[in-house]
């Protein structure tokens, strides 16, 4: 694989510095990457981060400001981008061939935020994260060379299912926003309601659908497990850690009694490295 060109380096140490400085359950750059590919997770992280910063926290217009995001990823495809970030990120693109429907999914799921807060049904909610997670999956298995059917509907399973246990694990501070990732159909059907979610204060009904949440995203991990044994040990390793992670949220979950509006669930060092180490060790 080729290394990054001169006059590369300095945008693709901007885009590593973002990676390594930004707050994740766990690391992006793991050792887990193979080291050269870990400048080009950057690039694609320092995108997939400055489009969710815009559409979480930008002070301005928000949607003017996500259409220049869209411009710089068209100079990406077709020109010469102005912002160092997108210009290691055309290097990225075109070295791994990767398509721009993913990039332009993400820009969508932002754009969508900013008129949408609460999500009818359960398949509501898998449409929206078709757009703001499965993306990423896409993205990283591209830079491994794999862009078939088979694989991306199995990534699709595991990014699913850590963004809506992200959602789980941030309900106290996306109620806070004015933002509501548990579908109103089954807020209704354990015998809440989207206004009693608003008041931010847990109920038994509002626990009942909560854990209910966490057993379909437990469903989803199972499934997208799946795809693992079909790649690499390196990337096996790397998906393995991701999941363990987002896994470990929904325990979290559970050991609260499914009650993240009182407090927010979180996993801790010491649990970060016992993770880290059985992804480690296991085959």
């Amino acid at each position: 694989m080729s290394t990054i060109p001169v006059a590369l380096q300095a945008d693709f140490a901007a885009c590593q510095a973002l990676a390594s400085t930004h707050y994740e359950n766990f690391s992006v750059l793991s050792m887990f990457i193979p080291r050269a590919l870990r400048p080009h997770f950057a690039a694609i992280y320092a995108y997939c981060r400055g489009v969710d910063d815009i559409g979480d926290e930008f002070a301005g217009d928000r949607l003017k400001a996500l259409d220049e995001w869209a411009h710089q990823l068209t100079l990406c495809y077709t020109g010469t981008p102005e912002i160092p970030e997108f210009r290691a990120l055309q290097h990225t693109i075109r070295q791994f061939d990767l398509p721009r429907q993913p990039f332009d999914d993400l820009i969508e799921a932002n754009r969508r935020d900013q008129h949408q807060s609460t999500y009818d049904t359960w398949e509501d909610l898998l449409d929206y994260c078709r757009y703001s997670a499965n993306p990423v999956g896409r993205m990283v298995l591209g830079l491994f060379g794999y862009q078939d059917e088979y694989r991306q509907t199995l990534s699709d399973c595991t990014c699913t299912a850590l963004q809506i246990a992200n959602h789980l694990q941030d309900i106290s501070r996306d109620v806070v926003r004015g933002r509501f990732y548990v579908p109103i159909e089954d807020l209704e059907r354990f015998g809440s309601s989207l206004a009693e979610y608003r008041t931010g204060v847990i109920t038994e009904a509002i626990r009942a659908c909560i854990r209910h949440e966490v057993e379909r995203t437990w469903e989803l991990f199972r499934r997208g497990a799946e795809l693992e044994p079909t790649v690499p040990k390196r990337l096996r390793m790397q998906l393995r850690l991701y999941r363990y992670g987002g896994e470990a949220v929904l325990r979290a979950l559970e050991q609260q009694n499914y009650d993240s509006l009182s407090h927010r669930p979180v996993v801790s060092t010491g649990k970060k490295v016992r993770i880290a180490c059985k992804t480690l060790f296991k085959p």
